[in-house]
């Protein structure tokens, strides 16, 4: 089982890519990250 490098949690997959440094991340905090970064580049 993978650990979320964001908030901790045990997951049973990690997804990661440039945006996460590589680190695993949970489905959830990828998600928002992700959200995130599409809302930046919506309002500029």
């Amino acid at each position: 089982m993978t650990k979320c490098e964001k908030c901790g949690q045990d997951t049973s997959k990690g997804y990661d890519c440039e945006h996460t440094k590589f680190e695993e991340y949970c489905k959830e905090c990828y998600t928002e990250l992700h959200y995130y970064i599409t809302e930046l580049k919506n309002n500029e």
